[in-house]
């Protein structure tokens, strides 16, 4: 007799801020941008996404107004991670071109 264990895992991370008027309060404020991330999970190993949501959450009230997620990626784009090569700062490797200006 086998066992598969299976489910999904949540995982959650703010994004920034942005200044927006809150939807219960009404107060101009400082919100942060969080997305939710679940994940399907084999044997407690995350595997691929099921889905994607973003929220904007009100410090004063605590209201979480779903916001759409193109929408969140324009207002923070997310910069290239460190040790990318073409980066200001980051030799090329081996055999790579060099690019102007650096």
């Amino acid at each position: 007799m086998y066992v598969i264990v299976y489910g999904y895992r949540t995982k959650q991370w703010r994004m920034g801020q942005i200044s927006a008027p809150c939807q219960r309060c009404q107060r101009t404020v400082q919100q942060q941008v969080v997305r939710s991330q679940r994940k399907f999970t084999l044997f407690w190993i995350p595997l691929f996404p099921i889905g994607t949501k973003t929220f904007l959450v009100c410090p004063f009230c605590g209201n979480q107004a779903r916001i759409d997620n193109k929408q969140a990626d324009a207002w923070f784009r997310q910069p290239a991670p460190p040790g990318t090569p073409g980066m200001p700062g980051v030799p090329p490797q081996p055999g790579q071109a060099q690019q102007p200006g650096q």
